[in-house]
């Protein structure tokens, strides 16, 4: 599955950001918005819950738990990343 997800200079955990296409594992049991990986089906759902401006498109696998703006799974890797900050104050200005 495909999604989107935002960053900051580590992940929340403050463990360092993977390069692309390296798998991360959680192998605990999935709690949504406490445990696991998460992301979101599009980028705009993924910007509720930003950290940070890096935009990551991710492949999610593993088991994955779907909600209405958000999933949490059991394995996330990049597959793109891009410094989204000057989108992000271009689409604020447009609000």
């Amino acid at each position: 599955m495909k999604a989107w997800h935002f960053v900051n200079e580590t992940l929340r955990d403050g463990s360092p950001i993977p390069p692309n296409g390296k798998w991360l594992t959680y192998s605990e049991p999935l709690v949504m918005c406490e445990s696991g990986l998460h992301a979101s089906p599009t980028p705009f759902d993924a910007l509720q819950y930003a950290p940070g401006h890096t935009l990551c498109y991710v492949e999610l696998g593993g088991e994955i738990i779907k909600d209405t703006d958000k999933y949490v799974a059991s394995k996330r890797r990049i597959i793109q990343r891009m410094n989204a900050e000057e989108m992000l104050h271009y689409f604020a200005r447009m609000q």
